[in-house]
Parts: C-alpha cells; structure tokens; sequence
C-alpha cells in the first residue's frame, strides 16, 4: 500500500514539469523519507489488523476485540503505548527496498506485454504485470514480514518484548532458513492480488480525469482519489490471502517459547487452502475480512501523508 502511493506521487511530481531536474538520489530519499513518516505515524493499525486476524472462534490465545479502537485501547492498555509500534524496524527493512522492487518489477513486466505507453496500458495488461510484480517482490520481503508477524504478534511490554534480531535467530535455529518463508504461498497470493487490483484501478480511475491540462491541485486530487479507489480494490482482493499468511507465519514464532500465540499456530500449521477452509468453516466467509476496517483506513490518510512528504523533499532539490 505504502509504495503505491509512493510511486503515484513520483508520478505527480513527474507530470508537473518546469524547474531543473532534482540529483538522480532524491526520489529514493524523498520515498524512504515518506515511507518512516507513514509507517511511523500508521503503525498501530498494521499492529490492530494483524491481532485481529489471529482471533475468532477455536483461538485460545486470541484477543477477542470487538472493533478497531477497541483493539488500540486493549493493546495500550495491556503493552502500554509501544506495543502498538511492534515490529517497527522488520517494518522498515520491508517497506524501502519493496518501494523499489515493486516498480523495478511492474515496469519490466509491463514492458514485455505491452509496447506502448505504460500509463495508457490495457486493464489486462495492467493487471497482469501488477500481479506479476507482486509475486516477484513477494519472494524476496517474506522472512522480513515473518518476522514482523511475530513481533507484532507478541503479547508483551517493554522489557519483555523481544527484539528483531532475537526473533529472527530463534526462527532460523529452530526451523533453519525455511521457518523464514513460512506463508511464502500466501504471501505471493497476496502481493500479486494486490498488485493486480492497485495497479489496474489506479490507471483505470484516472482515465476518468478530464481531458485538457490539469491544476496543481487537481492532479494531487485525482492522485489522490484514485490511490484511494486502487488501495480500496487492492484491499478487498488480497485481505483473504493476508488473513492466512498471518496465522501460517506466527507458527514460525512459536520457535520462542514465550510467544503463546506461535506456540498455538505451530501445532496447527498447514496449507493456504485448509487453513481458509477451516476458517470459513469456524466463522463464516466473514473470517476471511478480519482486520479489513484497520487496512482501509490507513488508506486515506497514509496516502495523504505519504504524498505530503514525498512532495516536501523532492521541493528541496
């Protein structure tokens, strides 16, 4: 979510031409920069959906919450304040290089589909090198994003917590270099429905535009709405496969004996379909959409900022 918005407002910035050409380093620190800010300020929410996707009917270690902020004031209440920014730094060693793997991918794959201009591509090509580009950046994040699933994942506060590099050599010890791509399936599915869905929505919602030469504030409007739309579509599509790839890399945290919840989905580790299947047959369809309300609405505001301060670096170059 955070590198489409990234590249949307690259792709803004792009368009709106006049001044010199900013040194070929800015747009990566302009993106890293605005990719801290997001992840900084949104965090507790990717902490909110990843706990509710652990609950629900059979979970002994679930938390049970009934909603969005009931989650944030359960998790301050019983973690204090930094529990909600659990699995902060894993976070970061996923959301920078994924920014550039992304489009490195997406712009590859749309170039040996389609000859023409990558920004007027057909939805199907779209689609089809978004998913493509997905799946590919999908491989290369995975043992980062186990290791924030567990973090994220850890009942504990202050001291107690266990750190990055702690998780992720209790992991590797117990499970070898495997235990590190755990959900690896799910997580593909994940990422290239994502990026099937955000890619062709954004391109295909700004098609809307009107035709003729656009504000300043009307192309960061469009930017903006059509992140939105893509992000919206983006999150309905692979919330299901981000439902299993949660329980099925948490088990790899059981390699702790402290970490309940690992312990529980250790014992229970199985494959993409039978660990859908079971949740459907425990909780309904519903199961499928836990945490959804927490991924949108990080959608509006975080590719806000995300735009914001993307734009106020690249001003100072």
């Amino acid at each position: 979510e955070r590198s489409s918005a990234i590249s949307h407002a690259a792709m803004a910035s792009a368009s709106s031409g006049g001044g010199r050409k900013p040194p070929a380093y800015a747009g990566f620190l302009a993106a890293g920069t605005a990719a801290v800010t997001e992840l900084s300020v949104m965090q507790p929410l990717d902490v909110v959906k990843t706990r509710m996707h652990l609950q629900g009917h059979g979970v002994k270690t679930g938390d049970n919450f009934q909603g969005t902020f009931a989650a944030i004031r359960g998790i301050r209440e019983a973690e204090g304040l930094r529990g909600l920014w659990r699995g902060f730094v894993p976070g970061l060693c996923v959301v920078i290089p994924r920014r550039g793997f992304k489009f490195v991918f997406y712009d590859a794959f749309i170039s040996l589909i389609w000859s023409g201009d990558k920004k007027k591509a057909p939805f199907l090509q779209s689609m089809a090198a978004g998913g493509l580009a997905g799946g590919a950046e999908a491989c290369i994040i995975t043992p980062m994003e186990c290791v924030k699933i567990g973090m994220q994942s850890e009942k504990a506060a202050g001291a107690a917590a266990t750190g990055t590099v702690a998780f992720a050599t209790a992991m590797a010890r117990s499970g070898g270099v495997g235990a590190l791509y755990s959900g690896l399936g799910a997580t593909v599915a994940k990422h290239t429905a994502h990026s099937c869905f955000y890619f062709a929505a954004f391109h295909e919602t700004k098609k809307l535009m009107p035709k003729g030469s656009q504000s300043r504030g009307q192309q960061i409007s469009w930017d903006l709405g059509a992140g939105f739309v893509a992000g919206c579509a983006a999150a309905t599509a692979n919330n299901p496969f981000d439902v299993v790839k949660t329980r099925q890399q948490v088990g790899a945290a059981g390699a702790l004996s402290s970490h309940a919840a690992g312990q529980e989905f250790a014992a229970a580790a199985r494959s993409l379909p039978a660990v859908a299947a079971d949740l459907v047959r425990r909780d309904g369809l519903g199961a499928l959409y836990k945490g959804y309300f927490a991924k949108v609405a990080r959608l509006g505001p975080g590719s806000a900022l995300i735009f914001a301060v993307y734009e106020q670096v690249m001003s100072l170059f």
